[in-house]
């Protein structure tokens, strides 16, 4: 089987890659690190993450999804561990209750991003478990029907969701396939958590994984990670491009003004970047960039993936870590092949977020 176990150094390069693919959200590179510290001080030793190729599962376990639900400022200071392993726990039990029972084997991200990536890592480190080469988006969304899980095809419901002292909810849907409420109900619940909580569900098995999720994407987060952490590497971009990565930047500048607000479990708002040439580029965002701007004209949309570092050290940016005054580095990444399965109707998923900024034109997509 193609299973390899990943260091404590290679966790980190996927932290890193995976911050940057979640293009402004998927939760800070920050947020993941401090759950690694954390789990180390609680399990000292070696560190052996089992990572298992998507075409290897036992076609009949399941994989499911674990992630943290809320605005990215207010989980950002917290210790997450018990919000996501209460959640995990409750759908694992919810799961062996269903008629046929459902036995969780793996763990599988829901999206990338330095925080989110991380917390389905925590869930096979804690429960000796692997972890899947593949999540349910291939960048991070703002919600669960702007996941590929749910644009795809596949079931949202059941759901469990759980805080940090183990209140817990489960969520069950007459439509398994209801997003829109579930996302509705699930931050009804995650605001009465005090804006965060532990989320699992989206329960999967391999033929699903294979057929309609993005595989392969920890790997790529990894090869990433490795290029931003490399000290003599400081065209991130152009070294991105170089292994494969279809990638290229916008532009390097500084960041004059930041603009947020948080709502109903939602950071909203806009960053202002002067480039070196004195052109202004604006990034819209709803935790997660949804369009970038040049001189007011829009250049690109999503689900193409609006991305951001600091140019010194190759730091992956999340909207919630950009502050005034900061030196930028503004650039793109191509989406996953797997969003363009059903292209219309994964634009009209995004159409309320962007309309939600002001843009209500078609999708300007990712080009050379």
């Amino acid at each position: 089987m193609a299973r390899r176990d990943m260091n404590e150094s290679q966790i980190i390069d996927v932290i890193w890659g995976a911050t940057l693919l979640g293009g402004g959200g998927g939760g800070s590179l920050k947020n993941g690190m401090d759950l690694l510290n954390k789990y180390k001080e609680d399990h000292p030793g070696k560190i052996n993450l089992n990572l298992l190729e998507c075409s290897d599962l036992d076609p009949f376990n399941y994989a499911a999804v674990t992630a943290g639900m809320g605005a990215p400022k207010a989980i950002k200071d917290v210790d997450f561990s018990a919000y996501a392993t209460n959640a995990y726990n409750a759908l694992s039990d919810l799961a062996m209750k269903l008629d046929p029972p459902r036995r969780l084997k793996y763990s599988i991200a829901v999206e990338m991003g330095g925080f989110n990536t991380f917390v389905p890592m925590l869930i096979s480190l804690v429960n000796d478990i692997p972890f899947i080469d593949a999540d349910g988006a291939g960048r991070a969304v703002p919600a669960l029907n702007t996941l590929l899980l749910h644009i795809n095809g596949l079931d949202t419901s059941p759901l469990a969701m759980a805080d940090g002292k183990n209140n817990r909810v489960t969520i069950e849907m007459a439509n398994t396939k209801d997003a829109e409420l579930a996302e509705e109900i699930g931050r009804h619940i995650c605001m009465a958590f005090s804006m965060m909580s532990g989320l699992s569900g989206w329960m999967v098995r391999r033929d699903e994984i294979e057929k309609y999720l993005p595989c392969g994407t920890v790997t790529l987060a990894e090869k990433i990670g490795k290029v931003l952490r490399a000290a003599n590497t400081k065209d991130k971009f152009a070294e991105l491009k170089r292994i494969g990565v279809a990638c290229h930047p916008f532009c390097e500048g500084e960041v004059t003004k930041v603009e947020t607000i948080t709502e109903k479990g939602f950071d909203y708002g806009k960053v202002y970047i002067k480039d070196k040439a004195g052109s202004q580029w604006i990034i819209f965002f709803q935790n997660e960039n949804l369009l970038v701007t040049r001189n007011d004209l829009p250049i690109m949309t999503v689900p193409d993936i609006i991305c951001t570092y600091q140019p010194e050290s190759g730091l992956p940016l999340t909207n919630a870590d950009i502050e005034e005054k900061m030196p930028i580095a503004l650039g793109a990444i191509k989406v996953d092949k797997k969003w363009e399965m059903y292209p219309e109707k994964m634009f009209d998923m995004w159409r309320p977020f962007l309309k939600r900024v002001g843009y209500e034109k078609e999708r300007i997509p990712y080009k050379e």
